[in-house]
């Protein structure tokens, strides 16, 4: 929160030879492209954008302690996986380079393999993308479940960062493949193996976390209508707008007026989320992903079962409705597949085009607020989509 200088009037005429604007101070740099202002029945909203890293006290026991990587197929002999292999698009010879002694063991019903990292550099590509879709899904690695994805400019951010070796920004161009118009990186476990210091690991993981969001929050002046930002934001449950009303009115009581971030105006779920990354799951814990995360927005405790995107459409059906934009804080965004048939990402509208949203159930991925078109670049990168917004039916 930034609250402006109280100098009289003539203070500033004696100081700069003529009275300020109030306007000038909120001024936005033409230039300056991360921020914006827009104004809408929410109030003044500037909006910045900022990229969020997971803290290094997070990312140093994992980069450091990460095993060679680790392919488990679950009740498969090895006859059995030579075979799905095959079908997701590995030749004879990368069959043959995968099991050959010391890279696959039978454990039980499974069967497990070790990818060198030297294998796994020589995909393309084109094999890499073909061969991780056919595995995707199936529980063979985490990564291969879920793979770090990243937005041509998170990318690019990560390859022009003087902080990490060129060699280091190599071995991951060999590593990273392409759907659409967003880069995937599978093999985060080799990536680590190839880096030579628990340092650079670190410096490398730490990168690879970045995560394009948005830094936004109110500008309070003098002529501010705080009843009608009371109408918008104190609708939620959760918001007690009372709580917030005394800070509202000393910003606009000061000649420049102030401004006052978001966080104040989100439900306590939000609040305690907001700019954080989840700690490691431990046995118990919830699925964190976009799903949790929209079901509890307005949730004082959170529950677990809507986490499965199935319960989510039901609970969906009961008690909301479609809508054609979103414009009341709480609508819900949600990524479909063409065929509207499967959820493929759901977010919660703010205000404006930003959204509160977890990218996926994983530690890489922060709670924080995104523009809707950045959002949606993720997902059109990668399949034909479709955008339905939701209402609840009390609205």
């Amino acid at each position: 929160m930034n609250g402006g200088a109280t100098v009289p009037q003539r203070g500033l005429r004696k100081a700069f030879g003529h009275p300020r604007k109030l306007a000038d101070t909120f001024a936005v740099d033409p230039n300056d492209k991360s921020r914006t202002v827009h104004v809408g029945p929410w109030g003044e909203l500037i909006s910045r954008n900022i990229i969020l890293e997971r803290p290094a006290e997070l990312v140093t026991a994992e980069a450091t302690t990460l095993g060679p990587e680790t392919w488990t197929f679950k009740g498969m002999k090895p006859e059995a996986v030579n075979l799905l292999l095959a079908k997701a698009g590995l030749n004879p010879q990368q069959i043959t380079s995968l099991f050959k002694p010391g890279s696959v063991q039978e454990d039980g019903a499974n069967t497990v393999l070790k990818p060198s990292p030297e294998f796994v550099e020589s995909l393309d590509a084109r094999t890499r993308l073909q061969f991780y879709t056919g595995l995707a899904g199936l529980g063979v690695n985490e990564h291969l479940d879920s793979p770090l994805f990243f937005p041509a400019k998170t990318i690019e951010s990560i390859y022009t960062d003087e902080k990490l070796p060129p060699e280091d920004v190599a071995s991951l161009r060999k590593l990273v493949y392409q759907n659409g118009e967003v880069t995937l990186l599978a093999n985060y476990q080799t990536l680590m193996e190839l880096m030579p210091t628990a340092k650079r690991r670190v410096d490398m993981a730490r990168a690879l976390s970045r995560q394009p969001a948005v830094f936004a929050g109110l500008s309070i002046k003098p002529e501010t209508d705080i009843d009608k930002i009371a109408a918008y934001w104190g609708r939620l449950d959760g918001v007690r707008f009372n709580d917030i009303r005394p800070m509202l009115e000393a910003l606009a009581r000061l000649p420049e007026g102030g401004n006052i971030s978001l966080f104040y105006l989100l439900p306590k779920f939000a609040r305690d989320r907001l700019y954080t990354f989840p700690l490691p799951p431990q046995p118990g814990d919830p699925y964190m992903d976009c799903n949790w995360t929209t079901y509890n927005f307005l949730n004082e405790a959170t529950n677990g079962k809507l986490a499965n995107a199935t319960n989510l459409v039901d609970f969906l059906n009961q008690n909301f409705y479609a809508v054609q934009t979103p414009s009341v804080c709480g609508d819900i965004l949600l990524v479909m597949n063409d065929e509207q048939t499967q959820i493929l990402h759901s977010a919660v509208f703010l205000a404006d085009d930003l959204v509160f949203t977890k990218n996926g159930g994983g530690i890489n991925q922060p709670w924080m607020i995104m523009h809707i078109p950045d959002l949606l670049d993720v997902y059109h990168g990668t399949k034909p989509v479709k955008v339905v917004y939701m209402r609840e039916k009390t609205n």
